[in-house]
C-alpha cells in the first residue's frame, strides 16, 4: 500500500475509532478513494432483509440516498455478497451482463466497475462501489479498497 494510502487510512481509522457516525465514515472513504483510486461514482449499499438499500452517494442526482435494490431478484448481487471478495467488472459486456441499471451507469461515462463487498465476522453487510471511465481498475485497487470497506464495517457494527 502506498505512503498516501497509508496516512488516509490511517486518519480516517483514528475517526472511526473516536465514533462520529456512519455518515462522516461515508464522507471520509468518499473522499480517501477519489484520491486514492478515483471512480466518476460512489455508492454504498446496506443489506437490509432482502434489500439493499443506498446509504451514500456521490452523484444524487442520479443515484439518491435511499433508493433500494432487491437481492432476491439479482442472482450477480447475491453471488458477490456470498463470496465478500472484491469483483472487478472490466467492460461494458460484464456490465451489461451484472448491473440492471448499466443504462443509467453508461451515461455517466462508465465503462468498468469495482464492487467491494462490507464484511464483519464473515457476515456481508452491504458493498461500496466504484463505477469508473473503462479500463482503470487493478487488483491493487481492489486491495486499496477493502480497507475502507472495513472501515464501513467498523462505523456500521457499532451503531
Amino acid at each position: 500500500m502506498s505512503r498516501r494510502a497509508l496516512e488516509l487510512f490511517s486518519v480516517a481509522a483514528d475517526r472511526v475509532q473516536s465514533y462520529f457516525g456512519p455518515e462522516k465514515a461515508y464522507g471520509l472513504v468518499e473522499t480517501a478513494l477519489s484520491d486514492l483510486v478515483g471512480f466518476s461514482l460512489l455508492t454504498i449499499l446496506r443489506i437490509e432483509g432482502t434489500l439493499v438499500r443506498r446509504m451514500h452517494t456521490s452523484y444524487p442526482a442520479s443515484y439518491s440516498v435511499g433508493g433500494t435494490k432487491d437481492i432476491a431478484a439479482d442472482t450477480w448481487l447475491r453471488a458477490m455478497f456470498d463470496a465478500g471478495r472484491p469483483v472487478v467488472s472490466e467492460t461494458r459486456e460484464l456490465m451489461r451482463e451484472r448491473f440492471p441499471d448499466h443504462d443509467a451507469i453508461f451515461s455517466l461515462g462508465c465503462g468498468a466497475v469495482l464492487n467491494v463487498p462490507v464484511v464483519a465476522a464473515g457476515v456481508t453487510l452491504g458493498s461500496l462501489n466504484l463505477p469508473h471511465e473503462a479500463g482503470p481498475f487493478s487488483r491493487e485497487h481492489a486491495l486499496v479498497a477493502r480497507p475502507f470497506a472495513m472501515l464501513l464495517a467498523l462505523a456500521w457494527t457499532a451503531e
